[in-house]
């Protein structure tokens, strides 16, 4: 029987062996039977493993009979995890794939920006000399809704005013109209299809912008 070493663990292999003697009482048969089994038992060859225990112990001796090599499984989650990019990783800013926010928006036909006895949505857009963005929106709403008298404006008539006008369309239109409404306060809508202006912005229409500094 091997009998593990709990002695010293600086690394040299050592190991013991201690035999036991065993007395067996019986007829002749029995005890003849009980003798093959423990000489069988002596006969059978052992391996010793090699490898010292992640608690420091030193190798014990095992039988080698009736041992199963076992294969063990290939990691595969290591090598799948190499093909899929992190969930929480992020591509550098411009590097993703280029989108057209105002794909769905089309223009909106049979706007009359040239009404009689007014002036053209280019005069009025020209005088008020609209700075950025969001007060091109804005001239543009007030002058639909005010000067045109149109019920109802979306981001589609937004677009076609700013054609009209010659003036750049801002690259997701929606969203800069959301802007002009939390940032500037100057429009109002709970439906982004039908924007109005606020005091807020016909103030600043009628006031200010336009104005020489």
């Amino acid at each position: 029987m091997a009998r593990r070493n709990n002695g010293d663990a600086s690394g040299v292999d050592k190991a013991k062996v201690r035999v036991f003697f065993a007395e067996v009482e019986g007829n002749n048969e029995s005890v003849q039977e009980a003798l093959k089994t423990m000489v069988s038992a002596m006969n059978r060859p052992v391996r010793v493993l090699s490898d010292q225990g992640a608690n420091g112990r030193h190798p014990a001796l095992l039988q080698q009979a009736n041992v199963e090599e076992v294969e063990e499984p290939i990691e595969m989650e290591e090598a799948d995890a190499l093909d899929e990019e992190p969930a929480n990783s992020r591509r550098p800013r411009g590097t993703g794939k280029k989108v057209d926010r105002n794909a769905g928006l089309n223009l909106v036909p049979d706007l009359n920006f040239r009404p009689s006895g007014a002036q053209s949505l280019k005069e009025f857009m020209d005088q008020k000399n609209s700075k950025n963005d969001l007060e091109h929106v804005l001239a543009a709403v007030y002058y639909m809704q005010r000067v045109m008298s149109l019920t109802k404006i979306g981001p589609a008539h937004v677009m076609t005013a700013l054609k009209e006008a010659g003036i750049s369309i801002p690259v997701d239109l929606k969203q800069t109209v959301r802007n002009v409404k939390k940032s500037k306060m100057w429009l109002n809508f709970t439906d982004i299809e039908d924007i109005r202006t606020t005091t807020q912005g016909d103030n600043f229409i009628e006031h200010e912008m336009g104005k020489t500094e």
